[in-house]
C-alpha cells in the first residue's frame, strides 16, 4: 500500500510540474509580448452582487429608488426596468447609447439593490456595484466607437454615482460610507506601451518608425505583411552584437490597424513586441567588445529611436492620448527567471 501510495505522489508531484512549467511559459509569453485586449468600454469597475457599495437605513424604499432612477438618467442614461426578483432584491436595468449617431445601438448597465425592509422603509439596504451586461457584444464594435463610448460612458457613470451619494448621504451607513472610486481615469489605448494613431497611412506610420529605429543602428529584417491595408503586422529588426552583422537582439513592431473611408488609419496602434531573455547568438573573439557594451548600446538606440518616432508620429496620435514608451528592460540576453512550482503536499 505504502508503494502504491507513494508513486501515486509522484505522479501527481510529475503532473503538478508538468502543469507549472506550462503556466510558467504561458505566463511568460503574455507578459514578455503583449496582453490580451479586453473590449475598451469593459474596465472593472467593482465586484457585482460581491459587497455593497453603501448601505442606507431608514429611507423609503421608493425614494432610493428614486434617487437612482433620477442620478441615472441625469448622466445621460435611460432606464429600461427597475423590477424585484425572487429574492425581493430590485434589479436595475439602464440603456446607454454606442455612439451619438444611434447607428450601433445602446449597451446595458445594470446593478440591484437588497436588503431588510419594513414597512416600505429600509433597514438594512445594500446598493450593489453595477455592470456592463454586453462586454462581448462591445468587443464587436470598431475600435474607434469603443473609444468614443468609453470616453463617454465612465465619466457618465462617475457622474451617476456621484449624484447619488449626495441626494442620498442623509441615510448612508456612517460606517460604511459610499465605497465608489471613479471608473474614469483618462483615455487609455487597448495594449500596454501602444500608440494608437489616426489621419495617417500605415505605410507611412511603418516608413517613421523603420526610420527611427535604423537611424538608432537597427537593422531592418523582414515585414511580415507590407500590404497598404494589412489589419495585422509584425515588422522585426536585429541589433547587432558586432558591427553591422544582422546577428544580434531582435526587437519588432507589431501593427494592428482599422481603416476609415478613405484608406487612413482609424485607428493603427503600434506595440513593442519584444523578448528580453531570448538566446543571443554566440560572441565569437571578435564580438566580445560588442557584448560587453551590448546593454548600454541598446538602450541608448531605444531611447534615441523613439524620441525620434515621437518627434515625427505625435500629430497622428489619436485625440486625448499621449505618446507611449515601455519601460526600461532587463538587460537583453539576461536568464529567464524559472517559473514558479508550486510544492505537493
Amino acid at each position: 500500500m505504502d508503494n502504491v501510495n507513494g508513486g501515486y505522489r509522484k505522479m501527481l508531484s510529475r503532473i503538478a510540474v508538468f502543469l507549472a512549467l506550462i503556466l510558467g511559459l504561458g505566463c511568460f509569453s503574455i507578459s514578455s509580448a503583449q496582453q490580451l485586449a479586453n473590449p475598451i468600454a469593459t474596465r472593472q469597475i467593482g465586484t457585482p452582487n460581491a459587497f455593497p457599495m453603501a448601505t442606507y437605513k431608514n429611507i423609503r424604499v421608493q425614494d432610493l429608488n428614486q434617487i437612482l432612477t433620477d442620478s441615472f438618467v441625469e448622466s445621460g442614461f435611460t432606464l429600461l426596468a427597475a423590477k424585484k426578483d425572487a429574492d425581493s432584491a430590485t434589479i436595475f436595468r439602464f440603456s446607454y447609447p454606442v455612439d451619438k449617431n444611434g447607428k450601433y445601438g445602446v449597451v446595458i448597465f445594470g446593478f440591484k439593490v437588497d436588503g431588510t425592509v419594513v414597512n416600505g422603509r429600509c433597514m438594512n439596504c445594500f446598493l450593489r456595484w453595477g455592470k456592463i451586461q454586453d462586454e462581448a457584444d462591445i468587443g464587436k464594435f470598431p475600435w474607434m466607437v469603443q473609444y468614443d463610448l468609453s470616453s463617454r460612458l465612465y465619466p457618465d457613470i462617475d457622474q451617476a454615482y456621484s449624484s447619488v451619494k449626495s441626494k442620498s448621504l442623509n441615510y448612508l451607513d456612517p460606517q460604511r460610507g459610499f465605497d465608489y472610486k471613479n471608473a474614469w481615469g483618462g483615455e487609455r489605448n487597448r495594449w500596454a506601451y501602444d500608440n494608437s494613431y489616426v489621419n495617417v497611412k500605415l505605410l507611412d506610420l511603418k516608413r517613421e518608425w523603420v526610420r527611427a529605429l535604423t537611424d538608432a543602428g537597427f537593422i531592418l529584417l523582414r515585414d511580415s505583411n507590407p500590404a497598404a491595408d494589412a489589419s495585422d503586422s509584425v515588422v522585426t529588426f536585429s541589433f547587432p552584437i558586432d558591427g553591422d552583422k544582422p546577428g544580434g537582439v531582435v526587437y519588432s513592431i507589431q501593427f494592428r490597424s482599422q481603416f476609415d473611408a478613405d484608406g487612413l488609419c482609424y485607428p493603427c496602434e503600434s506595440s513593442p513586441w519584444y523578448d528580453p531573455y531570448q538566446t543571443l547568438p554566440p560572441a565569437g573573439l571578435s564580438a566580445m567588445p560588442g557584448r560587453l557594451t551590448l546593454a548600454s548600446r541598446f538602450e541608448a538606440g531605444l531611447n534615441s529611436a523613439y524620441e525620434q518616432i515621437k518627434a515625427s508620429t505625435e500629430r497622428n496620435l489619436r485625440p486625448r492620448t499621449q505618446f507611449t514608451r515601455p519601460p526600461k528592460y532587463v538587460p537583453p540576453g539576461s536568464t529567464r527567471p524559472p517559473p514558479v512550482i508550486l510544492p505537493v503536499t
